[in-house]
């Protein structure tokens, strides 16, 4: 594998800026990815203040951090998810309530009641980059993915992941839609009905028999 040296020095900068682009977008979520928002979101086997206690330590250790922008962000998305808890609980939704309150303190406080200029802060996100496929072919990308649990160990929604997806490639579809084309591909009369990661791999496979071909007809 000498080939890939050269290939791997010349792409270090670029790899290292797109890492680091995506770890920007997943820090807006890390409020919601989280033991008190997966018990929102009905998950069994989880103690309620154990987990409100440790959102609280995260949402401390967060805003301890430089403030940069990206925590108020965060704070902000987290504040959104929970202005929309209810009839979880009662006791669920009183501690999302106090979570909200919490939140909205911290950001009063790192904010100091003003806006923050995100403007240079966005020139370090992906740009350029749009969804040119069917909406259901982006839904059954986002469920396949969330299905085969291979993003941070499977706990992560769809929700959020969509969101996510949405955040790199702009507003492919809103989560208020995004199950209604589930049922859709759902409900699908073929013999698979994923028919968009079907063709993705197929057209996989074709793509690396076709570079063997090539590979062997340059011995």
């Amino acid at each position: 594998m000498v080939f890939a040296l050269p290939l791997i020095v010349m792409c270090t900068q670029q790899t290292s800026l797109s890492i680091k682009q995506k770890r920007i977008v997943m820090d807006y979520f890390i409020l919601t990815d989280n033991s008190f928002f997966r018990l929102i979101r009905g998950e069994a086997g989880i103690d309620l203040q154990s987990a409100y206690q440790d959102f609280v330590v995260q949402v401390i250790n967060l805003c301890k951090q430089a403030d940069d922008g990206y925590k108020t962000m965060a704070l902000t998305y987290a504040e959104t998810e929970l202005q929309f808890v209810s009839g979880v609980s009662e006791d669920i939704d009183l501690c999302a309530k106090k979570a909200l309150a919490f939140v909205q303190k911290m950001i009063c406080l790192i904010t100091d009641n003003k806006q923050i200029d995100f403007s240079a802060n966005e020139h370090n996100m992906p740009t350029g980059m749009q969804w040119t496929g069917k909406k259901t072919d982006f839904v059954e990308l986002v469920y396949g993915l969330q299905t085969m649990g291979v993003i941070n160990d499977g706990n992560v929604s769809v929700r959020d992941l969509l969101g996510f997806f949405n955040q790199i490639f702009g507003e492919v579809i809103p989560f208020e839609q995004c199950y209604g084309a589930y049922q859709a591909i759902k409900r699908r009369k073929l013999t698979v009905r994923a028919a968009f990661l079907e063709s993705m791999l197929n057209g996989l496979h074709n793509r690396m028999k076709e570079d063997d071909r090539k590979e062997q007809a340059r011995r």
